[in-house]
């Protein structure tokens, strides 16, 4: 958790430096919940949250690449308040301040995560939806494959 934590604070030295003014550190979780999800920003709560299981997976590229991500959407609020999630202001950010590819998806491998999963299909191949997607789903929401752009249908 130290070097976790001296990441995040690395990452805001680097933003002040940058924007030249003081950001409001944030409480930092470290979560071993299982989820999909390698870290999140809650900006009403002030607060970073890291998947520990993939930060113990790929420590290095955890530190070098998921870390900066998080701490870049609290500082994208900071500076300019309400902005898309993953939009250019973030985008720049990422850039320009962190030198980090502005990636919105991580490549972690989900195999050994315990996750409740729905099986649909397309005309391309399979697709595991979380029970949040399937429920959502059951009431009306629909998705679609990024590949053949086909609207997933739950497996028989």
């Amino acid at each position: 958790m130290q070097r976790l934590n001296q990441t995040v604070e690395n990452c805001f030295i680097q933003a002040e430096t940058f924007f030249e003014r003081t950001f409001t550190r944030p409480e930092i979780l470290l979560s071993a919940r299982n989820s999909k999800v390698a870290g999140s920003a809650n900006l009403s709560r002030w607060r970073l949250r890291f998947n520990a299981h993939f930060y113990q997976q790929q420590p290095e590229h955890f530190l070098a690449q998921t870390v900066p991500h998080e701490v870049a959407h609290i500082i994208c609020h900071a500076v300019y308040g309400r902005v898309k999630p993953h939009g250019k202001e973030w985008q720049a950010i990422m850039l320009n301040v962190f030198n980090c590819p502005p990636h919105t998806t991580h490549n972690y491998s989900l195999e050994s995560i315990k996750i409740n999963s729905v099986e649909y299909r397309c005309a391309c191949q399979s697709h595991l939806l979380s029970i949040r997607r399937h429920n959502k789903v059951l009431k009306g929401a629909s998705y679609q494959c990024r590949t053949c752009r086909q609207v997933l249908q739950i497996s028989q």
